[in-house]
């Protein structure tokens, strides 16, 4: 089951099914919300819900605090709804913003190259092609690594059937490490993105 939930003031109506956050969904859908972390950590997402019921979800106490959950307040990244919903969200309206959908894809390793004795450059196949600007950004999810990481696209948009990648290698750091010491071309991968 869906609900609608319009953002007001753009006036966009989203759907959005059951136990899908507020902010995957319109991001789903090509419309901007305010995000950063994602994860209920940073506050960037909260919006003032104006009528509907809302579950908060797993919102840190420290980035939206209980005299703000008492106004209505909410984190996008985090709430879920339970009706049809309006929420008025913090969004300098701008004529000329494209924003894409973000899409799920299956990414076949091509090249696996050393940039450098910390970086590698990796670079995926995509089953088809992702629409993006620069300096956005997508979703991995690794063999064996709790939860998608996200990875700066380091290619121009023109390459849109390709998505290229340079990998940092971080101490202790499960998805930098499989990466480096674990990552093989052939194997396939699945992200999402564009995302920022």
């Amino acid at each position: 089951m869906s609900h609608t939930v319009t953002i007001e003031p753009i006036g966009e109506q989203i759907e959005v099914e059951d136990g899908q956050t507020i902010l995957a969904a319109a991001l789903r859908q090509g419309v901007w919300l305010p995000f950063a972390c994602g994860h209920g950590t940073c506050a960037t997402c909260k919006v003032q819900v104006i009528e509907g019921d809302v579950e908060i979800g797993d919102a840190s106490p420290f980035a939206l605090m209980d005299v703000e959950r008492d106004e209505g307040k909410v984190l996008a990244c985090c709430a879920t709804v339970e009706s049809d919903v309006t929420i008025e969200a913090d969004i300098d309206v701008d004529e000329d913003f494209e924003g894409y959908p973000v899409e799920d894809y299956t990414a076949t390793v091509t090249d696996i190259v050393e940039l450098s004795p910390t970086i590698k450059g990796i670079r995926l196949k995509l089953d088809r092609p992702m629409t993006f600007q620069a300096g956005q950004y997508i979703n991995i999810e690794l063999p064996g690594v709790d939860g998608p990481r996200a990875f700066s696209l380091a290619n121009p948009p023109s390459k849109a059937d390709e998505v290229e990648l340079h990998v940092r290698l971080v101490e202790g750091g499960a998805a930098t490490t499989y990466i480096h010491q674990q990552l093989n071309v052939g194997e396939q991968l699945h992200l999402s993105g564009p995302y920022g």
